[in-house]
């Protein structure tokens, strides 16, 4: 059989690429459904400006990609070696001198270099993506009050303890009419604002000629201020988040932060609780990258013993293999964080078991 080594290795390649490129966008849309549900949610629901949504999707594709390299891998290696028994291509390439483990050669190299990919996105990429992801959510959403829902002749709230009533709203110029504000203070009865016009705009409510009235505890109104115009502060936010000091934690610390930070943990006596999960956290943080290579020792051997090809078919067995080592995952950390077993030995729990079987299915293939 007249074909060299390097033209093996370039079409095993090719075949595993396109079954690749579109378990990458399968997987990534799948993780992202749900975060484009909320990323929705707080467009309409929040008032999130869209730019600031647009922020929040492109810092949480390091981290899907991440996960999705793998399992685009496993799912490139079920189909393309799936492809070729069922054509009978590995046969012929058997009955030409090539051994199995040979023909897998490629995939394995493949392997190896998704793996460093996944490790290098994991170190240079996801830490950042979080870290940013974190502190923007922190200011556009979790100490952001969103803007009141404004409805003609309806009370809706503005901030804590204080209420609008407005007969009258212009959805163009956002300009509230016949402007009816109640603000509770911490003694006695509320403030009363009454203004013919006023806007919220910035964390600012503005009106325009109006009166001011504090309610004596006798409910008379007393005391009346007059005015032309008035700037009023609405409290859109909690607290300013120039003044929330940043954290990290290990999802935004990369594995020698993490690392420094556990001797610290250690030298300080903290916890053997706490220890163990960021050592948990830490050892994944290599296991994870660690599964694209394991994916490609189980992938090539099951593709190979397929009798039909297809994506289907590789999607759905994708799926069990995928199933079954979360499964694994999550039993390892169980017992690690139990103490049953130390953290590497639980994180890479399913690295070992399913890659021992990878390997045994590739040298029974040799025959």
């Amino acid at each position: 059989m007249a074909i060299s080594i390097k033209t093996v290795d370039r079409y095993v390649l090719k075949e595993l690429l396109e079954p690749f490129l579109f378990g990458m966008a399968f997987f990534v849309a799948i993780w992202l459904i749900d975060l484009m549900m909320e990323l929705i949610n707080l467009i309409f629901a929040k008032g999130v400006p869209v730019s600031v949504v647009g922020l929040f999707f492109v810092y949480s594709l390091p981290p899907t990609l991440v996960i999705s390299f793998p399992m685009a891998l496993l799912l490139s290696n079920l189909v393309a070696f799936g492809r070729m028994s069922s054509d009978s291509e590995i046969t012929a390439l058997k009955a030409g001198g090539y051994s199995f483990s040979r023909i897998v050669t490629p995939a394995v190299i493949a392997g190896i270099f998704i793996t460093g990919l996944t490790f290098l996105f994991n170190e240079k990429l996801v830490p950042v993506a979080n870290e940013k992801f974190t502190r923007l959510f922190r200011r556009e959403v979790t100490l952001k009050r969103p803007l009141p829902i404004i409805a003609e002749n309806r009370f809706f709230e503005a901030g804590p303890g204080r209420k609008f009533f407005v007969r009258k709203f212009d959805q163009k110029t956002k300009d509230m009419f016949g402007v009816v504000m109640y603000e509770g203070q911490p003694n006695g009865f509320p403030r009363v604002i009454e203004a013919d016009r006023a806007r919220i705009e910035g964390g600012v409510c503005y009106f325009w000629k109006g009166r001011v009235s504090d309610i004596h505890m006798s409910g008379e109104d007393r005391n009346y201020t007059y005015f032309d115009n008035m700037e009023y502060p609405i409290d859109t936010h909690y607290v300013n988040p120039d003044h929330v000091p940043d954290s990290k934690n290990s999802r935004t610390m990369n594995l020698q932060e993490l690392y420094a930070f556990i001797q610290d943990a250690e030298a300080k006596g903290m916890s053997t609780n706490i220890i163990t999960q960021h050592w948990i956290e830490f050892w994944s943080k290599t296991s994870i990258p660690f599964a694209g290579l394991i994916f490609v020792l189980i992938g090539a051997p099951l593709g190979s013993q397929t009798t039909r090809s297809g994506t289907g078919i590789g999607i759905g067995m994708s799926v069990v293999i995928i199933f079954l080592y979360y499964v694994l995952f999550a039993a390892g950390k169980a017992f690690a964080k139990g103490a049953y077993v130390p953290p590497f030995v639980g994180v890479w729990f399913p690295n070992f078991i399913i890659g021992a079987i990878g390997a045994w299915l590739i040298v029974k293939s040799k025959a």
